[in-house]
C-alpha cells in the first residue's frame, strides 16, 4: 500500500497544461481527417455491394442423360419514372369467395 501511495504522489512524470492542450490538438488534427476517411470508404462499401447486388444473375443451365434444364433470368431492372420498382409484383388480386 506504500508503494502505491508514493506512487500516486510521485510528481516526476508530470506534464504541464500546455503541453497537454498542445498533444491534445495534434491528436485531434490527426483524428478528423482518420474520420472523415473511414466515413468516405465505408459509404464506397456500400456503394460497391449495391451494384454488386444490382447485377446479380440467377441463370443456370445444365444437362443430365441428353436432358438440358434451364432458367434464364429476364427480368430487367429498370425503374421508369412514376412506376412501382422493378421485379416486384405490388398487386392485390382479388379472390372470387
Amino acid at each position: 500500500m506504500r508503494i502505491a501511495r508514493q506512487f500516486w504522489n510521485d510528481e516526476g512524470g508530470s506534464i504541464s497544461p500546455f503541453a497537454t492542450v498542445l498533444m491534445m490538438t495534434i491528436l485531434l488534427v490527426g483524428i478528423i481527417p482518420g474520420i472523415a476517411t473511414l466515413r468516405d470508404h465505408i459509404v464506397q462499401k456500400f456503394g460497391d455491394m449495391a451494384v454488386a447486388l444490382e447485377s446479380i444473375d440467377q441463370s443456370y443451365s445444365f444437362e443430365v442423360d441428353g436432358v438440358t434444364s434451364e432458367y434464364v433470368d429476364t427480368n430487367s431492372l429498370t425503374d421508369p419514372v412514376g412506376d412501382a420498382p422493378a421485379c416486384l409484383d405490388l398487386s392485390i388480386t382479388a379472390s372470387g369467395e
